[in-house]
This record gives C-alpha cells, structure tokens and sequence, in this order.
C-alpha cells in the first residue's frame, strides 16, 4: 500500500469512529461470527458482539495497513490510548454516561431495537408534545435505502412485521458491502486516497444506515447509526490534540458526571452564515428573471459548499466534522487548537467575496467552546445558542476581520461609476466588464457574473442531475471578468454538471477526475454512478418549467400579447424554459397572474434550543438537521412537481411550479396564481404528515399576486411581508388576499370558493345569469362591517341581514335548479348570527378571480388588486 494513501491521524480516528458501530449494522443483516467469539476470553475481551462484529467486518473491508479494525472494534474495551479516544468520542456522541456495570449480551439481534423513530416524537414545544411520544410501537422509519420515494421517507404507523424485518435489513447490508468492496478495490489500484475513501463510506452510510437505529439495546430508537457514527468520528477528530493521560482523566469525569474537569472546553462549535443570499437572488430586473433566478440560487449551494470545503481544508478537518451544511449555513465540530485560524481565515474568505461580490455576499464565521458538561443530555443547546449569538455579534460588525489597508477599498468613495453604459442591467454592478447582449430579452448591458449565471449555469442546470466536484489550489481571477466557475477557484473548487455539452465535460478535470459526486435527484435503479469517489444524495429543489415540445413553445408565445411574443427566431423550442411571461398566462382563469410564495417553519431556532428539552445531544441535534434538510431540501421538489389540482393533469405542476429557493426551512415558489394557493396547502398537509402530526411543527406563508414583468426583488418583498403578517398575527398561518387565516380557516376559505365557483359555473352552463350572488356576499361584508365601525361594536344587528334574507330568497325565486343551494347559505349564515360573512366575502373575491375571463378590461383588474 503506498504510504500517499495511507491517512493521516485524523482521518484515521475520523474512519475509526465512523465505522465503531458497524457491527451493529451486519449483526441484524446476520452476518455470521467467527469462531473465535465463541471463546469465552474474546468475549471479555470486547465485551460486546457488536463490537466484535465492528472488529470483524471492518477487517474486511477497509484496507488492513491503515490499523482500523482493532481501533474501532475496542470502542468498549480500549487497550491503548487511540482506543480510549473512541470509547470516549462515542459516549459524548450518545451523549451517554459511562458505566462500570458489566455489559449485557447484546448477541441477540431480536433484543435490538428494530426501526427507527423520528427525531421529531422527541420534540416538546409550549407543552406541546408529539402524540406518540413515549409509544415504543407506533411512528417509525421504513427500512430502506435512501431514496425520495413516498414509502421511503415519510413515518409508518405501524412497524414492519418481524418475519420480513431482517430481510431488510439483509437487503441493506447487500447495498452496503457492494459499494464497500468497490472502493476497498479502488484504493487498492491507487484511484482512491484514504480521505476520499472516508468521505465516501459517510456518503454510503447516509445512503444505507439513515434510518437504522444505533441503539443495542431494548430502548427508544430515536438516533440514526448514521448520525450517531458520523458525530462519533467528529469527535474524536476533535478530541485528537488531548494527550493519552488527559483523556483518561477526561473519561473520568465523565463517568463521574462532574469533578475539576467537567467545565474543561473539550471541542470547538464553529457555524458559518452567508448573508445576503436573499437580496442577492432576489435584487434583479425582472426581464429574463426567470433564466435568471434559478443560476444565481443554485450557484448560492455551490458557494457554501465551496466556501465550506475552503474552511475543512484550512483547519485540517474530513467531512465527517460537518453537523449540518444547507440554506447558505453549515456547522462544524473541531479541535479547540482550530480557534487559532478562524481570525485568519475569516480575513481571507472575506477578502474573496469582497473581491468578487463587495457587500452583496458576507460569511460570518462564529464559534464557542464546548466543555465536556455541553455533552451530557440537555446541555448541548446552550453552547449552540453562544455559537449563534457569536454568529450574530460578527455579523453586525462585517469587514471587522479586515486589515487597515482594506478598509479604503471597502468604504471608500469608488474612483468612478455612474456611466449607464458600464452598469448591469441586471444586477446594477458597475464593478464587472459589461457587455451587450441582444438574447436577454431586451436587456442591453449584462455584466460576466449574470451572464455566466444565465448561460453556463441556469441552462445547464435544467436539464442536470448531477454535479461533480475537483478541489484544486486556490486562484484568484480578474474580478472584472468574473464568472461564477471563477469564484469557485477563488476557493479551490471546480464544478462540472452532466446537464453541459459533451466536449465541455470532457475539458473539465471536476467531470474526469471528480473528488466527490453531487446527485441532485435519485438515479434511475441500476444507474448508481461508478466513479472512484464519494457520491452524495444531495437532493436540490431545482424544478425549472419548461415547455414539453415545440407546439406547447407555439401555444404559450401566441398567447403572450404581441409586442412581448418571439419571432420565428427566437422561438421557445421543447425543453426552453418558460418566462415569467409565459407561466402567468397559463391560469386556468382569465385573470393572468403570478402568485409567489414563501414558506418556513415556525420557531426553528427555538425547535433546536428548546424542542429536545433534557435529551438534547449533539448526535440528536444533527439528526432533527437532517430530518428537516430531507424535506426541504429533498422532499418538496416532488410536491412541485406533482399533479395539478385544478386540471388533474398528472404531474401537470413540473410544467407551472418555478422553485426560486428551497434550502434549510424556507421555500420561494412562483407560479402561475391559481395553483399556489393550493399548493401551499398541500405543503402543509404534506410536512404534517412528515412530522407525524406534531402540534407545535408547523408552517407560515404569504401569498403575493404579480405580473410576467413585476420587479422581482419586490415580488419577493411582498410575499415576505405576507408571511410576516401571518407569524405576526400567531403563526401557523397563511396570508392571503389581505388577510391571515389559521389553515384550518384557509382550509375552509378554499372550500367555500370551491363552492361559489361551482354555483355559478353551473348556472353559467345553462346561460343562467347568477355571477351577481359575489357582489352581493362582498357588498354585504362592506355594510357589515362599516355598521360596525360606526358603532364600535364586533357583535351587533344590523340591516345587512336582513337584505341578506331578501337578497338570497330572491336568487332561489329566480333560479328554481339552484334554489336549494341559496337557501342553504342563506340558513349557514343565519345560524351562526352572520358570524362568517366576511369569510364569505374573501371566498366570493377569490371566486370573481377564478371566474375571470381574459376579455375583462384592465380596468376591472386593477380595482380587483387594489381591493
């Protein structure tokens, strides 16, 4: 074995520690014991099966020159000082209090905890609890590799029978020791260095282990063998600079669970924050926004990760250190000695982005020590509050890392600007070479950066499902004609994406000799890319809608009004992508507009400081990262892309749905105006049911009504603006047409517009007038509430209700096949004293906008957006 691939100490404890508990994985596949565990002095000597078993397996499969086996299968039984670290890396991953008692025989896999029970049972919130909290025989993970299938990620009721439940996990293990055998094969002919070998068994881990519990023992299985190894292998990277003697005393303590040592800073907790990312997206013209949009966001992914990998390589530390990576965030576990670099290296990744992006795009690196007391149950999130109140305290003081003679550069009066013929167009940078550029719909000035965005990110990107990844020596690039591939060199990164031409690919080392593989979306079965390095499900929204074929590209151009159609030249062809301009004619109504959303999850941060309460562990924050990331970042591209709830076109949405963003808990989502609403509600229902139905796991949003040609920047300002209304009036609501509503309510709110709709579409077939009944539920709501104003009072008789009465008898007298109908409303709002009138008047506005037809006056429009 040549001593280039042989690992360095921290890569060797990070595999060690990632591979401790395998045993436990092969144990329940029923992987057979060697003889020598039938002697009683090997059973002493490690004291568990699993062990054992993670001794046995690792032996054959992780080259036996790097010492591995006996490091990660003595975990429970260390002899020497490495093996100690393990055993001590392992217990503060579990969070678990090291016990003198002697161990149980955990050789029978029946007494193993079988499935997996969401992180999300354990979380309490305002005394709300999960409603199966505590039940050990109900809400668990399926078995199965990881893939964005329905029957994959989402909770069972009930567990898998005990006659089938070890054929998966045979079936797993089968997948597991495949890929193990490859890449063992791989290092063996020199393609593969023990780094990329480690990050490659975490990716393969992720992928088989997500949802194989890690416990032994009869017990509550809430932590993924997954996210148990992969903290376990954090810590002991971040425990490597402790000499021997000090982490017996620290294990001491620890079994002591107090002592002179219990506050000793034992780890380091670095996050990372890019600021900006929104107002980068979003502050652009809004012609060619739509070609635009979907570049400039992924290549956001892009950045962190490159800026992330820049940060791992500077301190010296595997990926396996990572807890979470997303949503222009990512949080690291390290060696204390790491707090020496961060000043440094805060400087040179701020002078990187200033260069290429001045004040646009900020990384604010925070950190705090963590004691050894931060690990024990419950503790943790203190430490993980101090991290982000760091975060916080540098991002207010951006540029404060820089030295003296940069601050001129930063907040000095630029030499020269103002000339119109050297701004962006798009993005207003005065700072890039500009050029003109006829294909951007009328756009004349486009800086590199767009441009590049546009042409060789944003297009490739439609039609890519894959993202390869060579790290190389930083180099820095004219900033004046920067690229987005330029950035990324800035941070010693190269990308390629399968969706670019051939002879690109070819040209590109990231595609030839990739050192990690993104996938965006599941592979088709059998198409598992066989590259030598590590592969990632990392699922993106991505979702771009496009036109199917060229007469669909015919039909939407015809629509459009003809100073905005495209010449023959120009032409929209099959897989286009589609403008804005296009997607807001495609309504099912006549009113033509965009609707965008914005969505996130309610108190997240206090989900994370509060929601475990006393069984917080590092192992478990990680694995509530990962759960939520599944959905967001994974799940939710299959919703956008579902079935049309109005047409119930089969995965008509992939046609209509742009997904802007999606990463950690947020979503930005554009799309024709008649389909969002609906959408939002099947978000939530969707998370609901993810979440096992959790009380206080929960969602708000804001819908906001645009134009094709409406400035993008304030699109996403009033949408989120109306999903500040909503968490202001209580959360756990959606704002739309002007008011908040619980989704109970919007629940409600939708099926009495279903229900309008349907009455006057029915009289309309029959060339029956009867459009009149949404003026009248409207103009009742004014008087109402008016005579209410007048009065100071919420609950008071008035007039209204009784032209109500004669209003609506009338309309039954003159539509005799619709009359039952208009006495039953007449009888709904009756009952209930009026009480939902104004509901009815919403119901009755959103209605008039479904019943639009195209030849309605801009006039009438415009009155129904200003009301």
């Amino acid at each position: 074995m040549s001593s280039v691939l042989s690992p360095d100490p921290r890569t060797r404890l990070a595999l060690a520690g990632l591979l401790h508990d395998i045993g436990k994985f092969a144990h329940r596949a029923g992987v057979e014991f060697r003889n020598a565990w039938k002697d009683e002095p090997t059973r002493r000597d490690f004291r568990y099966a699993h062990a054992y078993l993670s001794r046995q397996v690792v032996d054959e499969m992780v080259p036996r020159e790097w010492g591995i086996a006996s490091l990660a299968g003595y975990h429970h039984a260390p002899k020497n000082a490495e093996q100690a670290l393990i055993r001590l890396a392992d217990q503060l991953s579990a969070g678990e209090r090291a016990s003198g008692d002697a161990a149980r025989d955990d050789s029978d896999r029946g007494a193993h905890p079988q499935q997996l029970h969401p992180i999300f049972a354990r979380i309490v919130l305002d005394g709300q609890p999960h409603p199966a909290a505590g039940d050990a025989d109900h809400f668990f993970w399926p078995l199965a590799a990881l893939r964005l299938d329905e029957d994959v990620v989402f909770p069972t009721e009930k567990r898998i029978d005990k006659s089938e439940v070890w054929q998966h996990y045979a079936a797993l293990w089968e997948t597991f020791t495949a890929e193990a055998a490859r890449l063992k094969a791989a290092v063996a002919r020199g393609a593969l260095n023990a780094s990329g070998y480690l990050e490659a068994m975490q990716a393969l881990l992720m992928r088989t282990a997500w949802a194989v519990p890690a416990a032994y023992w009869k017990t509550y299985a809430d932590i993924s063998l997954y996210d148990h190894s992969r903290m376990t292998a954090a810590l002991a990277v971040a425990l490597a600079d402790f000499a021997a003697e000090d982490i017996r005393a620290l294990t001491q303590a620890w079994r002591d669970q107090g002592g002179p040592l219990w506050e000793r800073p034992v780890a380091l907790l670095i996050g990372g924050d890019l600021s900006g990312i929104q107002d980068f997206i979003y502050t652009i013209a809004a012609k060619g926004a739509a070609k635009m949009l979907r570049g400039r966001s992924f290549y956001l992914q892009l950045l962190t990760e490159a800026v992330l990998r820049f940060v791992l390589r500077d301190l010296g530390l595997p990926t396996t250190s990572v807890i979470y990576s997303g949503g222009g965030h990512f949080f690291l576990l390290a060696p204390l000695s790491a707090q020496k670099r961060l000043d440094d290296l805060r400087r040179r990744v701020t002078e990187i982005l200033w260069r290429y992006h001045r004040a646009d795009l900020y990384l604010a690196l925070g950190s705090a020590e963590v004691p050894l007391r931060g690990f024990a149950p419950g503790n943790f999130p203190q430490y993980w509050g101090r991290m982000h109140a760091d975060l916080q305290r540098r991002k207010q003081r951006r540029y404060a890392d820089l030295g003296a003679d940069f601050f001129g550069e930063v907040f000095g009066v630029p030499k020269d600007g103002g000339n119109p013929e050297k701004v962006c167009s798009v993005c207003g940078s005065e700072t890039r070479q500009v050029d003109h550029w006829d294909e951007w719909e009328g756009q004349e000035h486009i800086c590199t950066l767009c441009r590049s965005f546009a042409e060789t990110l944003g297009g490739p990107l439609a039609h890519s499902h894959q993202v390869r990844w060579h790290w190389v020596a930083p180099r820095q690039g004219d900033e004046r004609e920067a690229t987005w591939r330029a950035v990324l060199a800035a941070f010693g990164a190269q990308v390629a994406l399968d969706g670019e031409k051939q002879e690109q690919r070819r040209q590109n080392s990231a595609w030839t000799q990739p050192d990690a593989v993104w996938l965006l979306d599941d592979p088709k079965p059998g198409s598992w890319p066989q590259v030598h390095a590590p592969v990632w499900l990392r699922y993106s929204v991505t979702q771009i809608p496009h036109a199917q074929d060229a007469a669909e590209a015919e039909k939407i151009n015809a629509a459009l009004p003809p100073a905005e159609r495209e010449d023959e030249s120009q032409r929209a062809k099959a897989n286009k992508p589609k403008t804005f301009s296009h997607l807001e004619t495609q309504t099912v109504s006549g009113f033509h507009r965009l609707g965008v959303l914005r969505m996130d999850v309610d108190h997240l941060g206090r989900i994370f400081r509060e929601g475990l309460g006393d069984l917080a562990t590092l192992s478990r924050l990680a694995a509530l990262s990962f759960q939520m990331s599944l959905f967001f970042e994974g799940y939710v591209e299959r919703l956008i892309a579902g079935d049309d709830p109005l047409t119930g076109e089969s995965g008509g949405l992939a046609r209509l749905i742009y997904a802007v963003y999606a990463g950690g808990d947020d979503l930005f989502l554009i799309g024709p105006w008649d389909r969002m609403p609906h959408l939002a509600l099947h978000i939530v229902d969707t998370f609901a049911r993810y979440t096992g139905g959790h009380p206080a796991l929960h969602l708000s949003g804001g819908m906001a009504f645009i134009h094709g040609k409406y400035p993008m920047y304030q699109a996403a300002e009033d949408a989120g603006e109306a999903e500040d209304r909503a968490k202001e009036k209580g959360r756990n609501r959606f704002s739309f047409l002007g008011r908040e509503w619980t989704w109970e309510e919007f629940r409600d709110l939708m099926a009495r517009q279903e229900r309008l709709v349907s009455l006057v579409r029915a009289a309309e077939e029959e060339k029956t007038e009867n459009r009149a009944i949404l003026g009248v539920l409207q103009n009742l709501a004014r008087q109402a509430e008016a005579y209410r104003q007048k009065r100071g009072k919420k609950d008071v008789w008035g007039p209204w209700m009784w032209r109500a009465a004669y209003q609506l008898t009338r309309m039954a007298e003159a539509d005799r096949a619709r009359s039952q109908a208009y006495k039953d409303l007449l009888a709904e709002l009756e009952a209930d004293n009026f009480g939902h009138l104004d509901t009815w008047a919403v119901a009755a506005r959103w209605a008039d906008l479904m019943l639009r037809r195209s030849s309605h006056s801009k006039t009438q429009e415009a009155q129904m957006e200003k009301a």
